[in-house]
């Protein structure tokens, strides 16, 4: 069960409400949390932190639960969790859980537990991979001063994909192309997720509204290594950033499930030579 204090294989909190609820009950190491509208067997976030879970969870409810749509920092999850509680009335709850992982599994981590929500409940949680309430326009960073807002004209709702299935190939169900030298690419300028491979396997999975120019892109990046492949699954032309994120997400996901770590260079910074 998805509000189960074990679910997946990790022992979660108590659930702390956002309204009115003890915070001193959240631990404060490194972790991975979830937020779930109070009441409903559906997840909202799913987040993690290095730092303090019950500070990270602290600063989420006091701009959730402000007066005005907080900025997008410094918790991009908090416009997105107003908009809803603004338009809906959604009340929110909190549990996390105790992880000593470093940073790179940490985020593997996460993407695993989103992915198996999409799995089990047919769709992505509220907030993750960009989703935001279509009534609203959302709030960028402090620095912007530009605050979000209700919309006189609705947007159409974006639903999510369901979770895509797991496989031993790591192809997940999509129909890739075959593995090329990154350096001699010719693809379309089409949204799409790709994958980057050397001599040891799969070492970076990425998407992109825009194929061509991300993996030229990723032809002058230091990957540290020597000859570089790429596999890439083209998309239709009007594949919302949400879905690309929810099917990279769920690659990433494949990759952890299958051998218990992220893709080697995923979730580090890579190096791009200036021009």
């Amino acid at each position: 069960m998805i509000a189960s204090k074990h679910w997946l294989p990790l022992h979660w909190t108590d659930w702390v409400p956002f309204d009115g609820g003890d915070f001193k009950a959240l631990p404060t190491t490194a972790g991975i949390y979830r937020v779930r509208v109070r009441g409903q067997n559906q997840l909202a976030y799913i987040g993690q932190t290095g730092r303090n879970l019950r500070e990270r969870l602290s600063d989420l409810r006091r701009n959730t639960l402000a007066k005005e749509m907080p900025f997008n920092d410094p918790h991009t999850a908090a416009p997105s969790l107003w908009a809803w509680r603004d338009a809906d009335g959604y009340e929110y709850e909190c549990s996390a859980s105790i992880t000593d992982l470093d940073v790179q599994h940490r985020q593997a981590l996460e993407c695993w537990l989103l992915w198996q929500y999409r799995l089990e409940s047919g769709g992505s949680t509220l907030c993750n991979h960009g989703h935001f309430h279509p009534h609203y326009v959302k709030s960028r960073d402090r620095k912007t001063g530009f605050r979000g807002r209700r919309l006189e004209a609705p947007c159409d709702l974006i639903r999510s994909t369901p979770g895509l299935k797991h496989s031993d190939d790591g192809s997940m169900g999509l129909d890739w192309s075959d593995w090329q030298q990154l350096d001699e690419l010719a693809v379309l300028n089409s949204p799409g997720v790709y994958r980057i491979a050397d001599s040891t396997g799969v070492i970076y999975i990425g998407e992109s509204s825009g194929l061509r120019s991300r993996l030229n892109a990723h032809t002058r990046a230091d990957w540290g290594c020597g000859l570089r492949l790429v596999s890439f699954c083209v998309l239709t032309p009007d594949t919302p950033r949400q879905h690309l994120h929810e099917i990279e997400n769920d690659l990433i996901a494949g990759h952890y499930h299958s051998y218990g770590s992220p893709p080697a260079m995923q979730f580090r910074n890579i190096r791009m030579p200036r021009d």
